[in-house]
């Protein structure tokens, strides 16, 4: 009998009881495990964004010890160091990052400090880098699961456990989620970050103005009556809430403009007691946290956010100057007339949250007045934080990319897709409960039309035909490892792709400059005694460019002559040749360096390109037209 009611009493747990909600959280978490492997293993090539790149070999400079410096050196970062004083070379061996934040780049190294050396050791026929498949990935992928699971949980405090259950599977499905979670890029690690952030001012929202009263606080006479706020509790939420406002700023500069609507939101929440104290307060937690690496910045470059406060010129070809003409561009005119340029495209700026339709309803929505302030103070707030990162994003610009522009990590908007998917699917269901359905099958279709319009960019997405092994163009890893061997460790690079030359080929290497006679003044004076500027390569990056607009009459209009082969009398680089796949990358050395076969072993990204025209590689100087007088 005893036996009999055990049995009983657990078919009814899981039918019924907690077991029912084991087994549910269960095949969720299985869910979310098998869709991070199907994703992963038929989307991902490696990483292809510059600044995936860019962060994952300075947290490996940081795993191994090597401080906050930088395999990607901008000719502008060179130009800083200069103008600084005589005390700080330029150090060309030893280059100072200025131009990332730091905080993402540190927790990464700390992930790979606890790896074994050999994670790192370039395997030549390797598709992916190791690390990029069993750490930066796995981290961004439980930043993103974290998210969704705080979303959750959060929505059910805001509205109801219908929203929250509807919005948290259709945010696990997301593709533009997903997206992110496979570039490598801080988004899904910065929009974790930021939902923590709102999250403490929600609470201390609840805390200073609760709304539920608890059955213990009833009177006898069963008149209701408001717990007290508790004013303690919500003054630690908010200081917490500026704190990690700064770890958001720390991940991503841009973050500075969602300051203020945060601080107002903060004071609107102490209002009657301060309010304007509490916002300043706000604003004072944050700048402590920032302030020692703008203090660090200062020390090495003589500016508070290094180089990156060029951002706001939006000008490429800046970045790859040495000798810069930044007066006119940084003049409240110049930038005046930036801002205009790119606000023209502000209200299309929206489609930029992602490929999910939450959006549409959200904006509707605002039109609908929730009843608890609470839930309306936080629209508010969401909204106003969204206003200022489309102004930040129209002032410093937010450039995409040639290989996948829909995803790069200058999308603030991106970051608010949870919210305005809780916002979204409220409001689907307010206009949902007012129509008056006869069959209750009407009503499931009708959620399920809602569910499928927003599942369909990841139905296509993981449906035939799949994406190549590489992301080529613009650039193969295993070739970018090869040509990293036939070098010297004092051996610098330059390149119009330094970041996956840097990252893949663990090599210095300079961004391509503006001008030859740049070049050949970093060529000639900065490196160190014992280090030598050896090579440069040109990849599909800057060979698939418009002709006319980008290479004979736009930012690379220096080196045109030099691509078609023209190589001027006093050019360091003689030696010459092209390489794998279909020879249409472009290497040039001081010396010749490679083997008569190398490409032998390497495997093309798609068998289909592989042709006739593949040429051979060569030990001379390349066969070009005659060489032109340079103008040194």
């Amino acid at each position: 009998m005893p036996m009999e009611s055990t049995v009983q009493t657990a078919v009814w747990s899981i039918e019924l009881g907690r077991g029912r909600r084991v087994l549910r959280w269960l095949m969720i978490v299985l869910a979310a495990a098998a869709l991070s492997l199907v994703y992963t293993a038929s989307q991902f090539r490696g990483f292809e964004k510059r600044e995936s790149m860019d962060v994952a070999q300075l947290a490996r400079n940081l795993a191994r010890g090597q401080g906050y410096n930088t395999y990607v050196i901008r000719p502008l970062s060179l130009w800083q160091l200069k103008q600084f004083g005589p005390g700080h070379e330029q150090r060309l061996m030893n280059h100072p990052d200025l131009s990332n934040p730091p905080l993402y780049p540190m927790i990464l190294a700390t992930l790979f400090k606890a790896l074994p050396a050999s994670v790192f050791d370039f395997k030549e026929n390797d598709r992916i880098y190791a690390p990029e498949r069993w750490v930066i990935l796995p981290f961004d992928q439980i930043c993103l699961l974290l998210s969704v699971l705080l979303v959750y949980l959060w929505a059910k405090q805001l509205l109801d456990h219908r929203v929250a259950m509807t919005a948290g599977l259709l945010l696990l499905f997301s593709d533009t989620l997903w997206s992110y979670g496979i570039s490598g890029l801080p988004t899904n690690f910065l929009m974790l970050l930021l939902l923590l952030t709102l999250y403490c001012l929600y609470r201390a929202d609840r805390g200073m103005h609760p709304t539920e009263i608890p059955k213990t606080d009833q009177p006898a006479n069963g008149q209701p009556v408001a717990p007290p706020p508790s004013t303690t509790r919500a003054g630690v939420l908010i200081l917490v809430s500026a704190i990690l406002m700064g770890l958001c700023f720390l991940t991503r500069y841009l973050c500075g403009f969602l300051v203020l609507p945060l601080a107002i939101y903060a004071g609107a929440i102490m209002r009657g007691k301060r309010s304007r104290l509490w916002g300043a307060l706000y604003v004072a937690i944050f700048l402590a946290v920032i302030a020692p690496w703008l203090v660090r910045n200062y020390h090495v470059s003589g500016s508070v956010l290094g180089i990156a406060k060029y951002q706001i010129i939006g000008d490429v070809t800046l970045t790859r100057s040495y000798h810069p003409k930044i007066e006119g561009a940084l003049s409240m005119r110049g930038i005046a007339s930036a801002f205009l340029t790119r606000s023209r495209s502000l209200v299309s700026l929206l489609k930029e949250i992602g490929s999910d339709y939450f959006i549409f309803f959200f904006g509707v929505g605002l039109m609908y007045s929730f009843r608890r302030p609470e839930v309306a103070r936080l629209r508010r707030a969401v909204v106003g934080a969204m206003a200022c990162a489309i102004f930040g994003m129209a002032l410093i610009g937010y450039p995409g990319e040639p290989n996948g522009p829909d995803v790069f990590g200058v999308n603030l908007l991106v970051l608010f897709l949870p919210l305005v998917a809780v916002y979204g699917v409220a409001f689907f269901y307010l206009l949902l409960d007012r129509i008056p359905f006869r069959i209750r099958l009407t009503r499931a279709a009708a959620i399920g039309a809602f569910a499928l319009l927003n599942l369909a960019p990841m139905i296509f997405t993981l449906l035939p035909p799949r994406r190549g092994p590489y992301p080529y163009p613009p650039y193969i890893a295993p070739v970018t490892r090869m040509i990293s061997t036939w070098f010297g460790s004092n051996d610098v690079a330059v390149s119009d792709l330094p970041w996956a030359m840097a990252w893949g080929g663990n090599r210095r290497t300079i961004w391509l400059p503006a001008t030859v006679d740049d070049f050949y003044e970093i060529h000639d004076f900065v490196p160190p005694r014992g280090a030598f500027v050896s090579f440069l390569m040109f990849t599909p990056n800057l060979l698939n460019q418009p002709f006319q607009t980008e290479v004979l009459h736009g930012p690379y209009a220096a080196w045109a002559g030099i691509m078609r082969g023209q190589l001027p009398t006093l050019f360091p680089f003689k030696a010459g040749t092209l390489l794998p796949p279909v020879g249409d990358q472009i290497l040039l050395a001081d010396r010749v360096r490679w083997p008569q076969q190398q490409n032998q072993g390497l495997q093309p990204p798609e068998p289909a390109q592989t042709n006739a025209l593949a040429p051979a590689s060569t030990n001379a100087t390349l066969s070009l037209p005659q060489p032109a007088p340079a103008s040194k």
